[in-house]
């Protein structure tokens, strides 16, 4: 179990935090200072007449397909608890608002898993196209009459305080997100340790099912980075890893359920269409492949180190750290400023009041 939950710490220092953090922060800033309302609003008649939504649900379908786990939810979280959707509306958009993030997927899984960016990216419009795939039927089948509230504009708020609030709320969703990696990869170990895997594994290769799927099923229904991870080590095919990578592991709908307290669905018809997403996600990898054939490459040992190296050398560790330099220096000038101008109204209301 300890061997496991080193491997988890590893690879949350070597792989998600220098792939994810810098992106997340970007996500997160675009959606604080408003332009992802502003997509919303765009494309809204897209929204309205193909999925039969309100226009507001634009601003958490795109969100759930950039921000990662579990954003989107998070969303139809608020706009249910904001009345802007109805009980059938947001049970249908928990369907297909579940997915990862480009940052996870493509140079997380792409890059440092598979050591193919090219893969990533086929991984993740694969996963797009099976989240469209769903919420467009979804629309198709929906007779529920639309009713289309206004567009309300968020508070403007200034630069550096998007900035500061991105990287805070960054940073706490990168450490949850790591704590539930670490969390898994020790619930794994518990599971090697005892032989319980291994009994499984052996089990399944009598059902025909090949050796490196076999190995690698029990990370994909718990934990997506852990069955990444796996999957790349053991040489899976693509399809597998895709069909993780849409499923999510019940890790990730956890967190989900833990965000809807105040919305009654049914938790059958959510893990249902997570199966159906990742076979979809599995489908078109597979089509897409056909057409731009790639040869992923295993990168990841499941020995932990003796030894690990942080390091800032890489692109997106040296963007993480030149963005809170940034944010450290701004909000320090800001908060200067604010107490000049603060002390000089004071002066001035005090020499007017004598």
């Amino acid at each position: 179990m300890t061997e496991q939950a080193l491997i988890g710490l590893y690879c949350c220092a070597q792989t998600l935090i220098p792939s994810l953090f810098p992106f997340m922060v970007l996500s997160e800033f675009l959606s604080e200072y408003g332009v992802f309302d502003k997509l919303a609003f765009v494309f809204s008649p897209l929204c309205t007449k193909v999925l039969k939504l309100p226009p507001v649900a634009g601003g958490a379908v795109i969100m759930s397909m950039v921000g990662g786990f579990p954003v989107g939810s998070a969303c139809c979280a608020r706009l249910y608890s904001k009345g802007s959707l109805t009980q059938k509306q947001a049970c249908r958009m928990l369907r297909f608002t579940v997915g990862a993030g480009p940052a996870f997927v493509i140079f997380a899984v792409g890059q440092n898993m598979l050591k193919s960016v090219n893969t990533g990216v086929i991984l993740y419009i694969s996963q797009v196209l099976s989240q469209l795939t769903i919420a467009v039927l979804g629309g198709l089948l929906s007779k529920e009459r639309i009713v289309k509230n206004s567009y309300t504009k968020k508070s403007k708020i200034c630069f550096s305080d998007a900035l500061i609030q991105s990287c805070f709320k960054s940073s706490d969703s990168i450490i949850k997100l790591c704590a539930v990696v670490v969390l898994f990869s020790a619930l794994m170990g518990v599971l090697l340790d005892t032989g319980f895997i291994g009994l499984i594994t052996r089990l399944l290769n009598l059902l025909f099912i090949p050796k490196p799927i076999a190995d690698s099923l029990l990370f994909a229904l718990t934990e997506v980075t852990s069955a990444c991870r796996e999957s790349a080590k053991n040489g899976t095919p693509l399809e597998f890893i895709a069909f993780a990578i849409g499923f999510g592991g019940l890790s990730v709908h956890f967190q989900i359920f833990s965000l809807l307290t105040e919305l009654d669905f049914s938790k059958l018809d959510f893990m249902l269409h997570r199966l159906l997403s990742g076979v979809l996600c599995a489908v078109y990898t597979f089509a897409i492949t056909l057409f731009f054939p790639i040869e992923a490459k295993p990168a990841i040992s499941l020995s932990a180190p003796s030894e690990i190296a942080f390091s800032s050398s890489t692109f997106a560790g040296s963007t993480a750290l030149i963005i809170c330099c940034v944010v450290f220096v701004i909000s320090i000038r800001s908060k200067k400023k604010n107490n000049t101008i603060s002390k000089i109204t004071y002066n001035i209301k005090r020499s007017k009041a004598k």
